[in-house]
């Protein structure tokens, strides 16, 4: 079973612009997968035509022969662009092999180690406590039991107290919202120098929070070490990093309690399962990033359905509507904040090749903060 073709699309998402991947075979069977890397997305789109040339003919089915020739005659190895085209790629070979097998990817990789997938609902960003407050309402009245939210301005290298007691209020808003048994994550989006990140910490820790992600820039590891240091809430981070490689200084160094791969981004199925291992070997708990399309989705349901470590997921709740204009299945909750263990061969997913070409980019979606004195603050 070869590789014939394989196409790729860079299209205009319900949030921000999404990449799609189509791995064709000889006789007939074909698989999907994602690359999404919002902002860059025409790029790794290129990069999957271009990893074409160096895979056709290839077996499909020996789905680490191709991720290794696709990962090692590149040469460049983990930079987002590639590692995201690959992601794609490898996603479009687990769900051919499972259409092959006629069995889910999950059952693949291990089968389901549990019965249903504990599900958070993402509230996005906002720094205004009561739309912050509205947002969980929402969550809540549609059955999820736990929500992340971003709450952060764009700050400086230090703050004042007005900064902090911001946050402090976001994150009594949604607490007072949720109530005492309800989860909230809380997503610092690499925006904090360490000394911000700490201060912050201390000043939301009455109020709970299940995790604190990405505290500090993701390529500052030794930020890292001083949150871990500090912190009493749990560190979670990860979503920004490509490959195990780029983990195991994470583990090894103890700077997490929390993982947060990207299946989309992290060099496909066949990276995801095996950091998973690698967390669980350390003690850490596993809660994939999962913002983008719906592909992403469905194989970030297969891959927590088979890690021991799993903890909860990602999820788009209020995506899902525009996402089955053009996929087969817009992964949602069952109504309780749980999702259904995917069924079906393969991922389980089908695209509407004619949905997508009339889906072009155009205008560049751009994720922009400017700080208070206009200087340009990270995303």
């Amino acid at each position: 079973m070869k590789i014939r073709s394989i196409k790729a699309w860079a299209v205009a998402g319900p949030l921000s612009d999404l990449c799609f991947a189509k791995v064709e075979t000889d006789n007939g069977l074909f698989g999907w997968g994602e690359g999404s890397l919002p902002g860059k997305c025409e790029g790794v789109a290129a990069s999957v035509r271009e990893m074409a040339h160096l895979i056709a003919g290839m077996d499909a089915r020996r789905i680490e022969h191709v991720w290794q020739r696709m990962v090692r005659h590149s040469y460049w190895k983990a930079g987002p662009i590639l590692s995201s085209a690959v992601s794609a790629i490898d996603m479009a070979l687990w769900d051919i092999r499972g259409k092959y097998h006629d069995a889910p990817v999950h059952e693949l990789l291990g089968g389901a180690l549990r019965d249903r997938i504990w599900l958070y609902a993402n509230l996005g960003l906002s720094s205004e406590p009561e739309v912050l407050r509205e947002r969980a309402r929402g969550a809540l009245a549609v059955g999820y039991t736990a929500v992340k939210f971003y709450p952060l301005p764009p700050v400086m290298s230090l703050e004042g107290p007005a900064a902090y007691r911001t946050v402090v209020a976001c994150c009594e808003a949604v607490r007072d919202e949720i109530g005492p048994d309800g989860v909230f994550c809380l997503d610092f989006h690499g925006r904090c120098t360490p000394n911000v990140a700490v201060q912050m910490e201390a000043a939301v820790r009455h109020t709970r929070p299940h995790w604190i992600e990405e505290p500090t820039a993701p390529e500052d590891v030794g930020a890292l070490q001083r949150c871990q240091e500090k912190f009493l809430t749990p560190l979670a981070v990860g979503e920004r990093y490509n490959s195990r490689w780029q983990f195991r200084e994470i583990f090894e160094r103890r700077l997490a309690d929390v993982v947060q791969p990207d299946v989309a981004n992290c060099y496909g199925i066949s990276e995801m399962h095996r950091i998973a291992a690698m967390a669980e070997t350390y003690g850490v708990g596993y809660a994939p990033h999962n913002p983008n399309g719906p592909v992403q989705a469905q194989a970030s349901l297969h891959l927590a359905a088979a890690a021991q470590n799993f903890s909860i997921l990602e999820h788009r709740h209020d995506l899902i509507d525009d996402m089955a204009k053009f996929a087969s299945v817009s992964p949602r909750s069952t109504g309780d904040g749980w999702a259904a263990i995917p069924e079906g061969p393969g991922l389980g997913i089908e695209l509407d090749e004619t949905a997508l070409d009339a889906m072009p980019i155009g205008d560049r979606w751009v994720a922009e903060s400017h700080r208070r004195d206009g200087s340009i603050g990270d995303w």
